[in-house]
């Protein structure tokens, strides 16, 4: 039986240089990340806290704008009342959750003069702006008064 011919494997001296490199360069990188992951995790709560207030802040400020501009002339300047509920009113801001002053805005009351004001229902305002008249109402909550009748639309503190 013939013998077989041994090869002897070649691989030049710069291929095995070049990654050599390569490997030391990612290596290094890993290094990197696995030191900077943990770093920003380390910062990223503050950011996000950072983020929601000056989302909240611009919200209310929109919100503002919003209901002066298409709630006011029913429900009163700053929500105190007038032909619509009252909406600045504790039974009313402390008896509902977000959720459903979201859908009442969106989808409006049937049997009562309050339009659908959401554009999936047929009314101008996007998500986000429902969104910020509630970041508007909410707002009042802190120093709402106590209108007992908010429902047929008296004036808060009146």
């Amino acid at each position: 039986m013939p013998k077989r011919p041994e090869f002897k494997e070649f691989e030049p001296a710069w291929l095995q240089r070049s990654l050599d490199r390569y490997l030391s360069w990612g290596l290094g990188f890993m290094f990197i990340l696995v030191i900077a992951f943990p770093l920003y995790n380390l910062r990223e709560p503050s950011l996000r806290a950072d983020a929601k207030a000056a989302q909240q802040s611009e919200y209310l400020v929109s919100g503002s704008t919003l209901f002066e501009a298409n709630c006011s002339s029913c429900h009163g300047k700053q929500a105190t009342g007038g032909s619509a509920p009252t909406l600045n009113s504790k039974e009313f801001l402390s008896g509902t959750i977000d959720e459903q002053i979201i859908l009442l805005i969106s989808g409006g009351v049937s049997g009562s003069s309050m339009p659908a004001w959401s554009q999936d229902y047929g009314g101008v305002l996007t998500s986000e702006q429902i969104h910020q008249l509630v970041t508007y109402l909410r707002s009042l909550q802190a120093n709402a008064p106590s209108v007992p009748d908010w429902r047929t639309g008296a004036k808060a503190g009146g």
